[in-house]
């Protein structure tokens, strides 16, 4: 299958229709596009709720661009600019918009944002989407904005308005204050009974109403996408995606748009993050699914993103199977496409590797590696240390250990897999006591806040613990852990440094079982030993544990070096036991990823380091047949062969950061 690009754009009734129509069409041609999305009063055009009138002149506005782009064969979207509005930015109500505003958990009100159980405001939307159902649109998407969290300049969001207060004390025959609501949802210990109530009916009233919005979408023909958000953000909505799905296809399979990446220039390990997030998306979504992962770009173009770099996010999205792309270089002002024509170059430059990217990794391709699982209820399950202060306290971290093992050239999946596992930070409530029983009857990578959550659950006696507390450099004056253990290291007495990192602001001393080994040891600046390392136990279940002491949740660039990422391999190795999982060597910031389905197998290294990288090795997962071709890809459109030698690869030019190659089994 080729590609399919969908490029995002947006221009105002202040325009020219016809001069519109002129310099879209000439860069749908010139660019070989296949879809136009349309924006509404988007960003800079944005002046809150618009009336019906001012929408129907949008409309009008560009039906001759839309006319015109169909006839040449382009699929034409729509993508309001919103449902309830993203952030106030100054806007107001209007005259006549007597919507209840949304409220955030502290009791503030929105000025702009409105909440979606206003049956007025309801009733207001249900209308413009009638409007829109008579266009012919291929889409109309409802944007992420249909969601509780990020509504600024609320803290964290809401709604916890009146109406819905009602709404929760209506279905549970309750008669509570917002204030207790909230007090009961983020009480410290085992999750308050109304927390999940509470997150419920969030979901069963958006959802009605967007069940209203998707029917009268179809009765024009048109389909209803969904626009997403990160899983930790929906998570602390209690988002269950499976009624999602059902709402938003209607039977039909769905149509999605992720977002996975960042929306400006940033440093070349942001790959993982890119990754792992969409690996996420795809491991939730249905068969069947139209998926356009968002090719983000805001503010605009390349002074904002490097093309580079817009392009290593088109490749990932194909990789991680997509099955067509929603990009945006262009702004929202309506600027001509002809005053930057070297998006259209890069468009015409990229096509051909992005449709060999799509044949290659169908849909059908799941990663493999060392497992990060997730949960889609770690916002309802997650026990909260201490009563919160807010509401943010419920997105818990789910990609942490992706960044580590990702950083050291190790292949990883976001599903859980057979061989080993790896559970960070607060994640580790999510989980059922059978599934935390099978993973660590496997190979099991724990932080130290995980272990701790495992030793409260009662399977201390399965990862080698008595009895467990944290330290901090105030208590104990660690600031290097030494490496002990040769299997476990590149060299005995190689040091790492704890010294005052996120990650390392506390540290896991544990009370060890017979049998336990420890591989690390702390040590304080005059290299006195203050305290155990990393540990390792081999359990009665027949599963292998590692322990880790610091924090592998903390959602930034991880803090690595040569004897990190060895002793990260090490581990993993001995983890997985005869089973091999997949990485590559051969220089700092080599990311891999490894694919299949069923006999098919499908490899890719990238290079998220500005250090050039022209030999690399790796280590084929279990079950991955001999490396046959491999393909070096580039920004500038290239596809060249690389040498296989066994499992080295030599590539006729320097790999570059935002590249990647590609490897056939």
């Amino acid at each position: 299958m080729p590609s399919h690009f969908t490029l995002r754009m947006q221009f105002g009734p202040h325009q020219a229709a016809e001069d519109i129509t002129e310099q879209v069409t000439r860069l749908v041609r010139q660019a070989q596009v296949d879809e136009i999305m349309f924006f509404y009063f988007g960003e800079e055009q944005n002046n809150g709720h618009e009336t019906l009138d001012r929408l129907q002149q949008w409309i009008d506005h560009s039906r001759p661009c839309r006319v015109a782009l169909q006839k040449a064969g382009v699929a034409v979207s729509l993508n309001p600019w919103h449902t309830m509005l993203h952030c106030d930015r100054g806007r107001r109500l209007k005259p006549g918009q007597d919507w209840q505003q949304m409220v955030d958990p502290t009791g503030t009100h929105a000025r702009a944002v409105v909440c979606c159980l206003d049956p007025n405001w309801r009733a207001y939307y249900l209308e413009t989407l009638r409007l829109y159902a008579r266009e012919g649109f291929r889409v109309v998407w409802i944007d992420d904005d249909i969601r509780y969290h990020n509504h600024g300049p609320l803290q964290w969001g809401g709604c916890f308005c009146p109406l819905h207060v009602a709404e929760f004390n209506r279905r549970t025959g309750h008669n509570v204050s917002r204030e207790e609501i909230v007090s009961a949802c983020l009480a410290s210990g085992t999750p308050h009974p109304w927390r999940a109530l509470w997150l419920d009916m969030w979901q069963a009233t958006i959802l009605e109403f967007l069940n209203e919005c998707r029917i009268i979408l179809e009765s024009g023909g048109t389909k209803m996408g969904l626009m997403s958000s990160t899983m930790e953000s929906h998570g602390a909505e209690g988002r269950r995606w499976e009624e999602w799905w059902q709402t938003f296809g209607g039977g039909q399979p769905p149509v999605h748009r992720p977002h996975f990446w960042g929306y400006s220039d940033t440093t070349g390990p942001h790959v993982i993050h890119g990754i792992a997030t969409l690996d996420q998306n795809r491991s939730l979504q249905p068969t069947g699914v139209e998926s356009g992962p968002e090719i983000e770009c805001f503010p605009y173009g390349k002074w904002n993103k490097s093309f580079r770099q817009t392009f290593a996010q088109m490749a990932v999205a194909q990789i991680l199977g997509s099955t067509n792309l929603n990009i945006s270089l262009h702004d929202f002002m309506g600027n001509r496409p002809d005053d930057e024509p070297s998006r259209t170059t890069f468009l015409k430059r990229v096509r051909p590797n992005l449709d060999w990217l799509a044949d290659t990794f169908p849909m059908t391709m799941q990663s493999v590696g060392v497992g990060i699982p997730w949960s889609q209820d770690m916002g309802r399950l997650l026990h909260l240390n201490k009563d919160g202060d807010s509401w943010f306290k419920l997105q818990c971290a789910p990609r942490g250990w992706s960044y580590w093992l990702g950083a050291a050239g190790i292949a990883f999946s976001v599903r859980p897999q057979a061989s080993v596992n790896a559970l960070a930070g607060s994640l580790a409530w999510s989980f059922d006591d059978a599934t935390l029983k099978q993973w660590l009857a496997g190979g099991l990578l724990l932080d130290g806040d995980a272990a701790t959550i495992l030793i409260e659950r009662g399977f201390g006696k399965w990862i080698g613990v008595k009895s467990a507390r944290f330290v901090t450099q105030d208590e104990v004056l660690y600031s290097m852990e030494e490496c002990r253990e040769p299997m476990f290291t590149a060299r005995v007495g190689a040091q790492i440094s704890v010294n005052d990192k996120n990650h390392t602001r506390r540290m896991l001393q544990a009370e060890l079982m017979n049998g336990t080994t420890v591989i690390s040891d702390l040590r304080n600046p005059l290299q006195e030993i203050v305290g155990h390392g990393t540990f390792i136990f081999q359990n009665e279940l027949g599963g292998r544990v590692a322990v880790m002491p610091w924090n592998a949740s903390v959602d930034s660039v991880p803090l690595l070096d040569i004897h990190r990422a060895t002793q990260l391999k090490r581990i993993v190795a001995w983890l997985a036991a005869e089973n091999k999982l997949g990485w590559v060597d051969g220089g700092a910031w080599l990311v891999p990823q490894f694919l299949r389905d069923n006999a098919t197998w499908r490899g890719v290294v990238w290079n998220a380091s500005s250090d050039e990288i022209d030999t690399f090795r790796i280590q084929r997962p279990s079950g991955m047949p001999p490396i046959r071709e491999a393909w070096h890809i580039t920004p500038a459109g290239k596809r060249l062969p690389a040498a296989v030698d066994g499992d080295t690869l030599r590539l006729g030019q320097p790999m570059h950061e935002w590249e990647c190659v590609v490897l056939l089994g």
